[in-house]
C-alpha cells in the first residue's frame, strides 16, 4: 500500500497586506503631478502604508480639528461655557462654532475658535499629545501621520484622554455629518459611511476620514500640494480644483477597492 505523501504547507507573509496597500500608495503617489502625504490604515486587519507621513505642509482647515478638540475638552472641564459668545462674526455661541467649524468648514467660527484657544499656545500641548508635526501659529501647519493619529483616537474615544470620551463621541458625530464631500467621498460607493474633515488653500487641497467598509473600518489620509496657483479654492472650483479634488477621490477608490 502506498502511503500519501505529507500535505506540502503553504508560507503565508503576514506582511503581504501591507505590501500591497503600500504599493497601491506609492503606485499612486508616483502618477501625480504634486507630492501627496498619504496614511492607510485598515483598522480591521492592522494593514497600513505610508507616504511622505511625516512632511510638514500647511493645514489649511484641518487646523479646525485641533482647535475643536480643545474648545470641546475646555467646556467639558468647565473652563468654558459652550452657550457662551464665540467671537465669530455672525454673534454664534462656542457650541455653535464648534459645530460650523468641522461640518461645514466655517471660516469664521473657525478663526475666532483659533483665538479662544491661543493659537501657537497651545503648540506644547499638541506636541506633548503625540502631534508632533503640528502648529497652531500662522500659518498653521501639520502632517498625514498627526492627522491620522488624530482620527483614530477620535473613532475609539481616546482623543480627549481618559474621562473625555463623550467629548471625542461629540466630535466624531461631527466628522460623520460633513457637508464638504467634494474629495474622498467622491470616490466612494453612494452611502458609504465616512467620518471626515478637508482642508483647502492656495496651493493645498487636502481630505482625511475614516471610511467604512464591509470588512470594517478604514483610515484614509490625503494631504497634497503644493499645486499651481490658481488651485485650491472649494468655494469658487474650476478646472484646477477638479484634478486635485479628482486625484484624492481616485485614492479613496483605490483605498476602498483594496480593502472592502
Amino acid at each position: 500500500m502506498t502511503s500519501a505523501a505529507p500535505a506540502t504547507s503553504v508560507a503565508v507573509d503576514p506582511d503581504a497586506p501591507s505590501k500591497q496597500l503600500q504599493s497601491l500608495v506609492d503606485g499612486f503617489a508616483t502618477r501625480q503631478p504634486v507630492p501627496f502625504s498619504v496614511v492607510v490604515v485598515d483598522l480591521s486587519t492592522g494593514a497600513e502604508a505610508a507616504r511622505l507621513a511625516d512632511r510638514s505642509v500647511l493645514s489649511a482647515s484641518l487646523y479646525k480639528l485641533f482647535v475643536a478638540r480643545e474648545l470641546i475638552r475646555r467646556v467639558n472641564a468647565g473652563e468654558l461655557h459652550g452657550d457662551a459668545p464665540a467671537g465669530d462674526t455672525m454673534n454664534r455661541t462656542i457650541d455653535q462654532c464648534v459645530e460650523a467649524m468641522i461640518v461645514v468648514s466655517d471660516n469664521a467660527c473657525g478663526a475666532a475658535g483659533l483665538r479662544l484657544v491661543g493659537g501657537g499656545a497651545l503648540d506644547r500641548t499638541l506636541h506633548r499629545d503625540g502631534f508632533v508635526s503640528t502648529s497652531l501659529a500662522s500659518p498653521q501647519r501639520t502632517s498625514a501621520a498627526d492627522i491620522a493619529l488624530f482620527l483614530e483616537r477620535a473613532r475609539d474615544g481616546t482623543l480627549l484622554g481618559p474621562g473625555g470620551e463623550e467629548g471625542s463621541a461629540q466630535l466624531y458625530s461631527l466628522l460623520q455629518r460633513q457637508q464638504v464631500n467634494d474629495r474622498l467621498p467622491a470616490g466612494l460607493p453612494a452611502g458609504t459611511p465616512l467620518a471626515h474633515k478637508t482642508g483647502d488653500r492656495l496651493h493645498w487641497a487636502h481630505d482625511a476620514g475614516v471610511m467604512t467598509t464591509a470588512r470594517g473600518d478604514v483610515v484614509v489620509v490625503v494631504l497634497s500640494g503644493p499645486w499651481d496657483a490658481p488651485c485650491c479654492d472649494a468655494d469658487h472650483p474650476g478646472p484646477s480644483e477638479a484634478a486635485a479634488f479628482g486625484a484624492i477621490a481616485e485614492l479613496g477608490r483605490e483605498v476602498y477597492a483594496a480593502t472592502k
